[in-house]
C-alpha cells in the first residue's frame, strides 16, 4: 500500500484535495483514507522540550532528587534528558492527551504538559524550571 499525505489549511487546498481523491478513486476505486487534526508540534517546541527536559534534568541532581527519590526507584540514578521526558513528560502527556508520542502532540499540548509539571514539581520540591525561549536555549 502506497501513501501520502495532506495538509488542508485553506479553501484552495481543500479543493485540490477533493480533486486528488476524486481522481485517485477514479483510477483505484478502494481507497484508504486516514486523517488528524490539529497543528502538530513544532520542530522549534520539540527542540525546547529536550533543552527543557535536560535544564529539569540538571535541576533535580542538583536539589540532590535522584530518580529514586522521585519515581521511588530503589537504585540512585541520575536525571538525564531522556529520562526526564521517558519518566515525566510522556507519562503526563498520555494522561492528559491521550497521546504516547510527543510527536503526535500539538502545540497547545505542550503548553499543558509543561504548565502541569512545572506546577507539581514547583508546589512539591521547589524545582521551577522555566520553559526554553530562543534567546534562552541559544546562549
Amino acid at each position: 500500500m502506497t501513501g501520502e499525505h495532506w495538509i488542508v489549511n485553506s479553501d484552495h487546498a481543500m479543493k485540490m484535495f477533493k480533486e486528488h481523491i476524486d481522481e485517485l478513486y477514479a483510477k483505484e476505486k478502494y481507497l484508504v483514507i486516514k486523517w488528524a487534526t490539529g497543528k502538530q508540534r513544532s520542530l522549534k517546541q520539540n527542540s525546547a522540550l529536550h533543552v527543557w527536559c535536560q535544564l529539569m534534568a540538571d535541576e533535580l541532581n542538583a536539589a540532590g532528587l535522584g530518580m529514586e527519590k522521585v519515581l521511588e526507584h530503589k537504585a540512585s540514578i541520575d536525571w538525564t534528558m531522556g529520562g526526564v521526558k521517558e519518566h515525566l513528560w510522556k507519562p503526563v502527556q498520555e494522561a492528559m492527551t491521550g497521546k504516547d508520542s510527543t510527536a503526535s502532540a500539538e502545540k497547545l499540548d505542550y503548553v499543558k504538559v509543561y504548565e502541569t509539571l512545572n506546577r507539581h514539581f514547583g508546589d512539591k520540591m521547589g524545582i521551577h524550571v522555566p520553559w526554553p525561549t530562543f534567546e534562552t536555549s541559544n546562549s
